[in-house]
């Protein structure tokens, strides 16, 4: 960010001065939420949560080099060497302070939003234009009223790009992440049932999505999954410039002869001789990298560059990431999970080539409201449906539902494994694999399904 006075942040966020700012007080040029993380003459912003508040850590904030806070009450005990600023809701003037950032920037904002494939998408994007272009992305899965500011401060406002994830589980979330953003350019990867506990079904998951448009720049570029009809429809009403990516013919960069293994994906660009690689797994990686050279036409970089950078991207980690742990082979998805993606890890699992057998350990899906219960028992229906898998292992309090359900369609019964947790199933899951054995690991972060690919390294190196 560039350095600010602490009058100027005072007025971005429309707060009060709790003491007199003195004309010669330092600028502020770096904004933290954690103590443990603090960085010299910092601004400290108070924030309260359902278990936390930060106002009892001003104190440490200090210690550890704060100069300045925003809080939303005045402290019992005065503090020394802290300027205070007093806002009304200290989460809500962290955004208005991020739009004033991102207006002193530079750089073209590029938005992500969509069900499946958004931190993938944005890894390809940087992939496809750091080879010409300087720029920044978003940090993890920071894609909340939170990690959003917290991606928007560090960034550098000379740069070129800076490529943010912009993600919702509850309506009316996305619109004003957009608005603070106000993205020169934003992907919709794809619309599926995801968070349907709060966003109700799918035809809701689309129009949350389709608001990105609502802070979008009009002489911006909207490129939007066009495979689903209903999503076209949920953007129709952008006025500005929009490119369509998917599979089929009818959109304006579609993937052809796509070819999967162990190395990651190959496809042609719209039926010509023009070939792509990119290392990550799966036919949905196809779509998320024609997304990517979208974004890198629009900002300048030659197709042949971008093409050449793809081939070498690296993706997040626990999205259908390698490991190795002796000769296990893990499959590692387990950072998320919806019925889409959890379908399409099935696939992409059961296509690769082992020595030994395809195992499936598969967790619960969290947030999808009373359509939950049927989604579990498709998944166990899919795993049945692929004939590749010789064990079955359902983690979570819904582990019946594919457990049954798998059984129901033709799973062995005796090769089909339930337990109620990670913890529970680390330790014995761990004992039963082979040398040769490929493993995959699928289900939704409160799973923590990475306790039992922790476990099986280390039997591995036992």
């Amino acid at each position: 960010m560039k350095p600010m006075s602490l009058r100027q942040i005072r007025q971005a966020v429309g707060g009060k001065a709790l003491s007199v700012i003195a004309d010669d007080a330092p600028s502020i040029d770096t904004v933290c939420t954690d103590t443990r993380q603090m960085k010299p003459g910092a601004l400290f912003i108070a924030l309260r949560g359902e278990n936390f508040d930060a106002h009892g850590f001003l104190a440490q904030a200090v210690a550890a080099g704060a100069i300045a806070a925003l809080v939303e009450e005045t402290p019992a005990n005065p503090i020394a060497n802290l300027s205070l600023i007093q806002v009304a809701n200290t989460r809500q003037a962290m955004g208005r302070l991020a739009a004033h950032c991102r207006q002193q920037m530079r750089a073209k904002v590029i938005a992500v939003a969509g069900s499946n494939g958004k931190t993938s998408t944005k890894h390809l994007i940087d992939a496809a234009l750091c080879g010409r272009l300087r720029g920044s992305i978003s940090p993890k899965s920071f894609n909340n009223d939170i990690g959003v500011p917290l991606t928007i401060f560090p960034a550098d406002p000379g740069q070129d790009y800076l490529v943010l994830e912009i993600g919702t589980n509850h309506h009316g979330e996305i619109r004003p992440l957009s608005e603070m953003t106000t993205p020169d350019i934003a992907v919709i990867t794809n619309c599926g049932a995801d968070h349907l506990e709060f966003l109700g079904d799918v035809s809701g998951v689309r129009r949350e999505n389709a608001n990105i448009s609502a802070g979008l720049n009009p002489r911006g570029l909207l490129i939007v999954n066009g495979d689903e009809a209903e999503l076209l429809s949920a953007v129709k009403d952008y006025p500005g410039q929009r490119i369509t990516f998917g599979f089929k013919e009818s959109n304006d960069l579609f993937a052809s002869n796509v070819r999967c293994d162990e190395t990651g994906t190959r496809f042609s660009l719209n039926n010509s001789r023009r070939d792509v690689f990119v290392p990550m797994l799966g036919r949905h990686s196809a779509s998320n990298a024609l997304a990517a050279i979208a974004v890198a036409r629009k900002m300048g970089v030659p197709e042949d560059v971008a093409i050449a950078s793809l081939a070498v991207a690296r993706g997040p980690d626990m999205r259908l990431q390698w490991q190795a742990a002796g000769d296990i082979r893990i499959l590692n998805d387990a950072y998320n999970a919806n019925p889409d993606s959890m379908r399409a890890a099935i696939e992409t699992a059961a296509a690769m080539p082992t020595a030994s057998r395809r195992i499936a350990i598969l967790g619960d899906m969290k947030e999808l409201g009373p359509s939950g219960n049927e989604y579990h028992r498709e998944i166990g229906r899919s795993v049945a449906a692929t004939k590749s898998f010789e064990l079955l292992v359902c983690v979570g309090i819904h582990a019946d539902l594919i457990a049954d359900a798998a059984v129901a369609a033709g799973f062995p019964t005796r090769a089909v494994l339930r337990y109620p947790d990670s913890t529970a199933a680390a330790v014995p899951v761990s004992a039963l694999l082979r040398d040769g054995d490929l493993v995959l690991l699928k289900g939704s972060r409160g799973v923590h399904l990475e306790r039992i690919a922790a476990a099986i390294a280390r039997r591995a190196a036992a």
